[in-house]
């Protein structure tokens, strides 16, 4: 249900909008054929038929398979030619468990705008797109799960270190089952369209002798000069961490090293990464927090450009398991800080000066991969679906594919600078203090000495992520490009002339929707704009319920009254420092996840110099890019948060976007700043179909051989595999050979 009051003049001359019938028509369909344009939303998706919903939702420009369910992001890397391996945990949908049988399944890029499946399509044989690596033999007899690879390992080839399933289930929550996981290696010869057993036992066979562990896997291998130094290791030593947890204990990252030269055996060294359970670094919740047990860690060292592994900054990023009471109890968090040789054993040991959250929405398990070119460190996080909870298996069917990755991001060292020297500042987050090039310390204790040392102002020192470069490219697929012009607004202003906006009236605060001068008619695009907000309203406590940004998704105007409707937005609330993606859809809680989306961002006070001279102060602006490809969308806020999250709209035109204000009934007559300044707001509307090689009728990417068939009688058979008889890579001329960024604009 909702009440729209559209307001032409003054406030009180609003009139109540309504709708034709004719355009609403409430004809459900469940019989497996597509939805009706205007058809009212279902009570259950269920009604509809295996495969029907295949197109509703479905991205185009982002990595997913062609059906069934992709997980984790895995096994990346680059090869000889500059071409990106993408690929992730492949799985067959089964009932009743969706995910029992796991593979390694992916394409390949060399621009990230157009993906080629590693093998041909094929009515041959069930698993034939994107199958690499499954499993079958004894090192992996239940399931394949993460690795990592060695561009030239085991004789020479490239080299697949990965987790072996031996029993089933893991998880942080339940006693963990000795013999259950195994580093396992596995190789290629033909550039990866299959991953070849060796027959050998597995290079890591368990955890350490005497850990009670949480878990056991996820294989990060990295070249590390800096950990060669501290260790007396040679440069060329390869290092292994294997994410794992101590039970009531806490998270660990658990590092190896390199103990043969045809990488089958390693020496455990100690933990890298050490916290006890469910810490948190930071007050008012801007670290997240880490749980008991980690995943899909990696350890990066990276500077302004990207990765440095001399001189770069030390980071971890890792997956965290139990410190969420949602998103299946998951953050994805990095960590900043120093290296340094520990004192109990013969590890390296990260001393912690910042934590933050890498994707505060959907996003996990976000892996990364080098580009060996222009020196980047890439990454792609995974979002599961976010159907409720109580029926999400089964709708998994009537959509005939799960899963989808995130645009590539870099990841790189960002500095901020000219921060005021506060109380604020001096802080634990997601935030350091720089004391050098590529040198940070803890915030309190960077605080202090620029008090000392008699300096108002420091330079912050954080993660920065920001969509890849050649992502830029999507604006040339564009259809449709419109640039709104500059707008000012506050709520005194809507309240006296309320010309073209949309209020909605909700428990004692108003929703104000101003509609852009043009909307996208698809739910395809990318947003990119400026939001200045007032500095009186930062953590004040007077502006609760004020917030400002974007309506990006909303039904037409004149549906009727008694109609629920679709309306997402993205905005920042200032007074607890959160930025929001609401998910007001039409479909409801009792379908899909409403609930929304928050990360914390601080908006830092930073002083610059003006021609003239003189110091001045400002609050930083939110600097945004937001991407809509189907259901799934992205938002990054200042390269610094990051939320992706699924948005399922309903009706064909709520397409609508505009500015958004959101304020109490306490503002009304308030004379305390609301001033809300959007600048520099364009808009893209089409992106590329990155997949251009595979079928387009939906029905061959479902039936043949590659998509959501019918369970067998028993789900739990593990598809069996041992690296022999794979189909062939596509033809040369379809692989994506060589990079060229030139054109990248």
């Amino acid at each position: 249900m909702h009440s729209t009051l559209a307001f032409t003049g003054a406030c009180l001359s609003a009139a109540l909008v309504v709708a034709s019938p004719l355009e609403y028509s409430s004809n459900n369909s469940s019989n497996g054929t597509a939805i009706p344009n205007f058809s009212l939303p279902p009570q259950n998706l269920t009604s509809y038929g295996n495969n029907s919903l295949f197109t509703q939702w479905r991205t185009k420009a982002r990595f997913r398979p062609s059906s069934n369910h992709i997980g984790d992001p895995t096994a990346f890397w680059q090869d000889d030619e500059g071409v990106f391996h993408v690929s992730g945990l492949y799985s067959y949908l089964r009932g009743p468990n969706i995910s029992i049988t796991s593979s390694i399944g992916g394409a390949l890029t060399s621009d990230f705008l157009s993906f080629v499946d590693v093998h041909n399509y094929t009515n041959a044989s069930l698993f034939t797109n994107g199958i690499e690596i499954g499993p079958g033999n004894k090192n992996d007899p239940l399931a394949v799960f993460d690795g990592s690879v060695i561009p030239k390992g085991y004789k020479g080839y490239p080299t697949l270190i990965y987790t072996g399933v031996s029993y089933l289930p893991i998880s942080w929550s339940k006693p963990y089952i000795k013999g259950s996981e195994a580093q396992v290696l596995a190789y290629t010869s033909d550039n990866g369209a299959t991953w070849i057993k060796p027959g050998i036992d597995p290079v890591i066979p368990g955890p350490p002798k005497g850990f009670n562990v949480t878990g056991f896997r996820d294989p990060w291998v990295f070249q590390a000069p800096q950990f060669a130094q501290l260790l007396n290791d040679t440069p060329e030593t390869w290092y292994l961490s294997v994410s794992s947890g101590i039970r009531q204990v806490g998270p660990r990252l658990l590092l190896y090293r390199q103990n043969s030269s045809d990488f089958t055996s390693w020496e455990f060294l100690g933990p890298s990464v050490s916290t006890p359970v469910n810490t948190t670094f930071s007050t008012g919740n801007f670290s997240g927090n880490d749980g008991s047990n980690y995943e899909t860690s990696n350890t990066l060292f990276l500077d302004e450009d990207g990765e440095n592994l001399e001189n770069g900054v030390n980071f971890v990023t890792m997956g965290a398991e139990s410190g969420r009471e949602t998103h299946s109890f998951h953050y994805s968090l990095w960590k900043m800080g120093k290296f340094v040789r520990s004192s109990v054993n013969e590890s390296v040991i990260l001393e912690d000066h910042a934590t933050g959250v890498l994707d505060w929405g959907l996003g996990y398990a976000c892996t990364t991969m080098p580009d060996h070119k222009t020196k980047r460190r890439l990454a792609f996080c995974w979002s599961n679906d976010d159907f409720n909870s109580t029926i999400s298996e089964q709708v998994g069917y009537r959509v005939g594919s799960g899963g989808v990755y995130s645009i590539p991001r870099e990841l790189y060292y960002k500095e901020i600078q000219g921060v005021v020297a506060d109380d604020l500042a001096a802080e634990n987050g997601y935030w350091s203090v720089a004391t050098g090039h590529l040198d940070t310390t803890l915030a309190k204790d960077g605080i202090e000495m620029a008090r000392v040392s008699g300096n108002d102002t420091v330079t912050l020192a954080t993660l920065g992520c920001k969509p890849a470069r050649e992502i830029l490219a999507f604006r040339k697929h564009a259809n449709h490009t419109w640039a709104e012009s500059d707008f000012k607004v506050d709520v005194k202003s809507i309240m006296s002339n309320c010309s073209g906006v949309e209020i909605t009236e909700k428990e004692g605060v108003t929703h104000a929707f101003i509609p852009f001068k043009q909307s996208p008619q698809s739910r395809r695009w990318e947003l990119q704009a400026t939001v200045d907000i007032p500095k009186s309203s930062l953590r004040n406590e007077e502006y609760e319920g004020f917030a400002a940004g974007f309506t990006i998704l909303h039904s037409s105007a004149s549906a009727p009254a008694n109609y629920s409707v679709d309306d997402a937005a993205m905005l920042y609330r200032p007074s607890n420092e959160t930025f929001m993606v609401t998910r007001d859809v039409a479909l409801g809680a009792d379908n899909v996840n409403t609930d929304p989306e928050m990360g914390k961002l601080r908006l830092w006070n930073v002083s610059s110099t003006d021609a003239s001279g003189k110091q001045t102060y400002s609050i930083q602006p939110l600097s945004i890019r937001a991407f809509m490809d189907g259901s799934f969308f992205e938002v990054y806020v200042n390269d610094v948060l990051t939320i992706s999250t699924h948005i399922y709209y309903w009706y064909k035109d709520s397409t609508r976007m505009g500015f958004y204000l959101q304020f109490p009934d306490t503002l009304q007559n308030s004379t305390l700043d609301t001033g809300v300044k959007f600048s520099n707001v364009s808009v893209w509307e089409g992106v590329p179909n990155v997949f251009p090689k595979r079928p387009t009728n939906p029905a061959e990417l479902i039936d043949n051989g590659v998509g959501f068939v019918q369970p067998p009688n028993n789900p739990n058979v593990p598809l069996t595999y041992d690296g022999v008889g794979a189909p062939p890579l596509p033809p040369a001329e379809n692989l994506p050979y060589g990079i060229d960024l030139s054109t990248v604009e």
